[in-house]
Formats: structure tokens, C-alpha cells, sequence
């Protein structure tokens, strides 16, 4: 659930309700093709737009996802007109912006940020305090593609910073917050005096896409190839629970092809032919699955969805074949699995192997989507 600010009663403070987060259209990566050579730094900054920009915000804060050990409960993209100084909140209590909260505002300029760009959206803030429309934020984090080099060392300097920014607000000439009811500039004011400008920080590029390099989202938007895959962990020797369907249809498959009532992963180790294949089939299982974790580690859920979507719509109508038994379907589907090519443009292909395919036939059994004892027509 995401958050959303809705106004309070009679002129209280605005609250936050949960509603569902708009659901985002399937994201399948595809390989990079003819795409010219630029750093991710080089296409934040020259390529992306401000939404753009919010967007990658809201992936890094969420991947970051806590401050010393507390959890974001809500990250939530404010940006827009009205947003009062706040692209992103993150929210480390259910009282949203109306408790402690930390704000990330997201510059996107072809420049460097500079401290004129930095004062009117600290106003912002602190205005938005004043009205009663969010609580101070404990953290103010500007996040811009490039930060300039005294704004960056202000920032490391609370109180040079706030010693500047109050000299830029009292100035004869200033336009800071003249767009404002006297009353209430004259209350900014004040707060701003009363307030610890350790609170403004300014985050780190290299940083934040050194995390976003952990997310599934990095490689959709940065055309690079996938990191290098692990290697898959061995099977377990004991049966995971999650193991139960399949490796019951691979006993239902002995059982009718040597006229046996295997009832467990102990009793089919006891026949040695019947061993070995079981050993291969969950070999492939669990190589299988550690290609599905890789996935939901580097890719959107799509990428992987399709892989998956395609190996079955390959071997369904061969499952689907009337079988003298269980086991010649088995074979038939896992030779079929053996020669299916994944679409070269689908960005995982270039990781997938021949045991992770026959493995992903045994979690579409695991499903039930595959069956390899039917009755069989006469």
C-alpha cells in the first residue's frame, strides 16, 4: 500500500490514507542492440526528464528503504503542482507527513545545483510547515544529477548554511517567500531561525546508483548486460515443502512405469535407476529457481514472466499428446524443453541454460500446468 495526502476536517491537518499504488504496465528488458556507449551518470543528467528523474528517486528510496535500522513504512512520490516543497516523502511512522517523515527533493537541471536553486525549496518546506500542511521533515535530501561545489560544502556545514540562507531571506531586495502573506513570511521566518540545518543534505550520485544497481529497475532503464549469474546451489538432500506437487507427479511416473508404490524421496532412493533420474530432475528444479531469484533480483517481473510464458506455450501441445505412459511424456516435454531457444531479445536469455529450462518444466508441474500421468486414450 502507498500513501496519499487527503485534507483534513474543518481545516485540520491533512492526514494520510492507504490506497493502492496505479499499476504499472509489464516492463520485458530486452538486450541492448546498436544502443550508443553512455555511463548512467551521462543519461540522468543529459537524457532524463524531471518525471523521469522523480521516478528514479522514488526506485533508490525504496531500495534504500530505511534510516539507521528504522524502516520506511511509505515512500511516496509528492512531486507536481502543490507538491509544497516535497517530491518524494518517506514516511518512517503511519502518521505519514503529519509524523516523522523525510523529504527528497528531486533538481534536475543541465547545471549544477546552486544554493538560488536551493533556498526557494527550502521556503517551500518550511512554509508548508507553517501552514499546518506537513510536519518538518527530520531529513531534507536534495537528489540531483550534479550538485555544485559550495552548495555541496554548505550543505556539510550547517550553520554556514543556515548563517547564508537567512542572509539571502532578510536582504532589502530579496524575493524569497514575497509571494507570501506578510503574516506568514514573518512565521517562515522565525522557524527557519528556530531550525537545525543539519536536517539539509544533499545525496551522492555515485551512491544512489550504486544501489539502484541492486534493483530490478536498473537494467530497464541503463542499457547495460546483466551482471554475471551465480552459480546454483546444489539440492537440498532433504524435500523442501515447496517441492511437494512435482516431485509427487515424478513418483506417480515410477510408480506406473515399474509397477512400484513409491510414497516418498527416501523410498525412490532405494532403486538405484530411478535415483539418478530423480537426482537429475531435482538438480534441474533447483537450478531452475536460483535463475528465477536472479531474476527478481535484476529484472522487472516480466522479463522473467516471458521466459517462462514461452518455454510452456513450446511444450504444451507435446504434454497434451496421448502417451503409451507418464514417463514417455516426461521425456517428450523435457527434450522438448532441451531444444527450445528462448527469444535472443529478451535480456535473461543469454543466462539461461538447457537444465534451467528442463527445471522450469517442473515448476510449471509444480504449478500444475504440467501433468505427466494422464489417461491415456484408448
Amino acid at each position: 500500500m502507498a500513501g496519499e495526502l487527503k485534507p483534513g476536517r474543518d481545516g485540520a491537518r491533512p492526514v494520510f490514507e492507504n490506497i493502492p499504488e496505479p499499476a504499472s504496465p509489464p516492463v520485458v528488458v530486452t538486450t541492448p542492440q546498436g544502443v550508443p556507449t553512455f555511463t548512467p551518470q551521462q543519461l540522468l543528467a543529459h537524457v532524463y526528464k524531471a518525471d523521469d528523474w522523480e521516478d528514479f528517486t522514488v526506485e533508490w528510496v525504496r531500495a534504500f528503504g530505511q534510516w539507521n535500522g528504522r524502516p520506511y513504512l511509505r515512500v511516496k512520490r509528492m512531486g507536481g503542482a502543490g507538491d509544497r516543497g516535497a517530491d518524494v516523502a518517506a514516511c518512517l511512522t503511519p502518521q505519514g507527513t503529519a509524523g516523522e517523515w523525510h523529504c527528497y527533493q528531486c533538481k534536475h537541471y543541465s547545471k549544477a545545483l546552486t544554493q538560488s536553486d536551493a533556498w526557494p525549496e527550502m521556503v517551500k518546506i518550511f512554509t508548508a510547515k507553517v501552514l499546518g500542511e506537513y510536519e518538518l521533515p527530520t531529513r531534507y535530501v536534495f537528489v540531483a544529477p550534479k550538485i555544485g561545489q559550495t552548495l555541496d560544502r554548505l550543505l556539510l556545514h550547517p550553520p554556514k548554511l543556515k548563517k547564508d540562507f537567512l542572509e539571502a531571506w532578510d536582504r532589502t531586495d530579496s524575493k524569497l517567500g514575497t509571494d507570501l502573506d506578510p503574516a506568514v513570511r514573518q512565521a517562515v521566518g522565525d522557524l527557519a531561525r528556530q531550525t537545525e540545518f543539519s536536517m539539509f543534505e544533499a545525496a551522492d550520485i555515485d551512491n544512489i546508483l550504486e544501489l539502484h544497481a541492486t534493483t530490478p529497475h536498473h537494467v530497464r532503464r541503463f542499457p547495460e548486460q546483466l551482471r554475471p549469474r551465480p552459480d546454483a546451489e546444489p539440492a537440498p538432500a532433504e524435500q523442501r515443502d515447496d517441492e511437494a506437487v512435482y516431485v509427487q507427479k515424478l513418483l506417480d511416473v515410477y510408480n506406473e512405469k515399474y509397477g512400484l508404490s513409491l510414497e516418498t524421496l527416501t523410498q525412490a532412493r532405494e532403486h538405484q535407476r530411478i535415483n539418478r533420474h530423480l537426482a537429475r530432475q531435482r538438480e534441474a528444479f533447483f537450478h531452475a529457481d536460483a535463475l528465477r531469484v536472479f531474476a527478481r533480483e535484476s529484472v522487472p517481473d516480466a522479463t522473467y514472466k516471458k521466459i517462462e510464458t514461452n518455454l510452456y506455450n513450446a511444450v504444451v501441445d507435446i504434454e497434451d499428446r496421448d502417451y503409451n505412459c507418464g514417463h514417455d511424456r516426461l521425456d517428450a516435454v523435457l527434450d522438448a524443453a532441451a531444444a527450445h531457444q528462448p527469444n535472443p531479445h529478451n535480456i535473461l536469455a543469454s543466462v539461461v541454460e538447457v537444465i534451467d529450462l528442463k527445471g522450469l518444466c517442473h515448476h510449471l508441474a509444480n504449478d500444475d500446468k504440467l501433468t505427466w500421468c494422464k489417461e491415456e486414450s484408448a
